[in-house]
C-alpha cells in the first residue's frame, strides 16, 4: 500500500459537521472526511469547535454562526 495522503477539509461555519438537522454540504463534508480517515489517510478538518469527526479537528470558530 502507498503512503497515506495528508488531507485538509474546510467546512462552512454555518453549522457543525455533521449538522444536527440538515442534509447539506456539512453532511457531505462529514461523510467524506470520516471516509478518508477510515481509508487510512491523515485528515485535518477545519470546522467549528462543536463538530464531531474521526479526523483531527482544527476549530476555526468555537461555535457555528447560527449561534451568534
Amino acid at each position: 500500500m502507498s503512503a497515506p495522503l495528508r488531507v485538509a477539509q474546510v467546512a462552512p461555519v454555518a453549522t457543525s459537521v455533521p449538522p444536527p438537522l440538515s442534509g447539506s454540504i456539512e453532511s457531505l463534508t462529514a461523510l467524506l472526511t470520516d471516509g478518508l480517515v477510515a481509508a487510512g489517510h491523515l485528515v485535518t478538518l477545519f470546522a467549528t469547535g462543536e463538530s464531531r469527526t474521526r479526523a483531527a479537528l482544527h476549530a476555526t470558530f468555537a461555535r457555528s454562526h447560527a449561534w451568534l
